[in-house]
């Protein structure tokens, strides 16, 4: 047999194998020696005893040939040294080593196990067949069936064939999420190389084992091939896991100068705030411009309104803080829900006669601002996609009407799509969403301004005129903190911001 020349062994004696963990080795071999006759060679040096897990591990340490020169390393080192340069595993028990072809592992990934679409509609839909059709929500769905994410979009997006008439505006906003059913094949592509000796068996996917509801990953693949799952689900972990804090001001301005065309932010640094290199964007739709305006963490919110007042009213309608995970959709609504009442007939025909019923129904449509933003962190920047869409009546006295309105309202909307690039805490400003109103307003006096020819002398008509602008303020904030407190949330850094 075939020996191997060890080079300042540190045993003077054979010892067992737990005397062996604390020895160093040095030893060179030569090129025609396989991995079985060194491993073997090894186990005779320290007294233990090898276990072959199966048929095929046996056949690959003797067709492996290696040359070794290793100097004053412990057992455990000069083992790993041996599976990793072959691609096996190993245990080490009482008494002996067990070497094995294949190893079975389980990671744990904390994820909802959800398929998840988010949808928000404000079709105004007239017919008398549809009275089930018109849906005002937004979706949740989970599902833990393979067909989870499909079915979740189809609620949606689903399309219906009815002979239909709309009115009005349409806002749709879908945002969809399928992890685990994305997971599984990402697993398989990263696992199964096609340089790999190891392959899986055609159409069998027993080796990868998910449980969406345990959050489990169990995987039965050699050590090469489980230790590059490892690394990656240990980065998806963290990615997935990371939080970011979505704080967001909406504001409005009542401008002084109805003819206006909105804020120019570029003098808001007259303000004494520097600019850090940002560019400012504009962007031109339907005749109006919309700003999309980043600024640096200094700019502070009791800044910009006093800068915004310089323009006119400026009105608070929301300050929404939303906590969302990495690349999840955050999805923020404010305004008034409108209903209108809608006439039914049915009609069904026998042979004899034709039976006519009527009913009624209130459908409704949202007024107001549906903001979806959804943060991906990189680093210390956040990658931010941002849907804002601003929903009004024309006439804008039915918005706090009691009852239910006689027919659909018209609708006017601004919209702006944008993907941007902020480090941590910068502030983006979206501006230009200008809306004008025009109105008229009656005055009189009780009773004599309601007399004939009189009424002229003790009443009076007045057409107000008024251009508002809806200033959108976003602020991320990456969340390091596992149980973030009040100051993670921005809570203290916000006060002092309204100082």
């Amino acid at each position: 047999m075939k020996k191997i020349l060890f080079l300042g062994l540190l045993l003077s004696f054979s010892s067992a194998l737990d005397l062996c963990n604390d020895k160093e080795f040095s030893l060179s071999t030569h090129q025609d020696m396989s991995a079985q006759e060194i491993i073997e060679e090894v186990a005779n040096e320290c007294s233990f005893s090898i276990v072959y897990g199966d048929s095929q591990i046996k056949e690959l340490l003797k067709n492996q040939k290696l040359i070794l020169n290793i100097k004053s390393q412990k057992l455990e080192a000069l083992l790993n040294i041996l599976s990793d340069s072959v691609d096996v595993g190993y245990q080490i028990k009482d008494g002996y080593i067990k070497f094995q072809r294949f190893l079975t592992k389980t990671f744990h990934i904390d994820y909802v196990a959800t398929s998840r679409v988010g949808s928000s509609n404000t079709d105004v839909i007239f017919s008398q067949d549809t009275q089930n059709f018109y849906q005002n929500q937004f979706y949740g769905n989970s599902d833990f069936q393979d067909d989870a994410h499909q079915k979740a979009l189809s609620i949606g997006t689903d399309q219906t064939k009815l002979n239909i008439g709309r009115s009005g505006t349409k806002i749709y906003s879908i945002d969809e999420l399928n992890f685990w059913g994305e997971l599984e094949s990402e697993l398989f592509a990263i696992t199964y190389r096609f340089v790999d000796s190891n392959q899986p068996v055609k159409n069998n996917k027993k080796s990868i084992i998910i449980n969406k509801g345990a959050g489990l990953v169990t995987i039965t693949a050699t050590p090469s091939q489980i230790k590059r799952v490892g690394e990656y689900i240990h980065s998806l972990n963290e990615k997935i896991q990371a939080q970011v804090l979505i704080d967001v001001n909406i504001l409005t301005v009542s401008h002084n100068n109805i003819d206006t065309a909105g804020v120019n932010w570029a003098e808001i640094y007259n303000l004494g705030i520097k600019s850090e290199g940002e560019n400012l964007l504009s962007l031109t739709q339907n005749g109006l411009t919309y700003g999309v305006n980043i600024f640096p963490q200094e700019l502070t919110i009791g800044k910009i309104l006093q800068f915004l007042k310089t323009y006119g009213k400026v009105s608070s309608v929301s300050n929404p803080k939303v906590l969302t995970i990495n690349n999840q959709p955050a999805i923020i609504s404010v305004g008034n829900v409108l209903r209108y009442s809608q006439n039914l007939v049915y009609q069904n025909s026998t042979n004899t006669a034709v039976v006519q019923n009527t009913g009624e129904q209130f459908p409704t449509v949202f007024s107001g601002v549906l903001l979806d933003v959804t943060p991906s962190i990189s680093k210390d920047y956040v990658i931010l996609k941002i849907n804002p869409s601003i929903t009004s009546a024309k006439d804008a006295t039915i918005e706090n009407q009691p009852n239910a309105l006689k027919s659909p309202p018209n609708l006017s909307t601004n919209q702006l799509s944008s993907i941007v690039k902020l480090q941590n805490n910068q502030k983006i400003i979206l501006g230009g969403l200008i809306h004008k109103t025009h109105s008229v307003v009656e005055k009189k006096l009780p009773i004599l301004g309601s007399i004939p020819i009189l009424k002229y002398l003790f009443s009076y008509k007045k057409q107000l005129k008024q251009t508002q602008e809806m200033v959108i303020i976003i602020t991320p904030r990456i969340i390091s903190s596992i149980s973030p407190d009040m100051q993670d949330l921005g809570y203290d850094s916000f006060q002092k911001d309204k100082k």
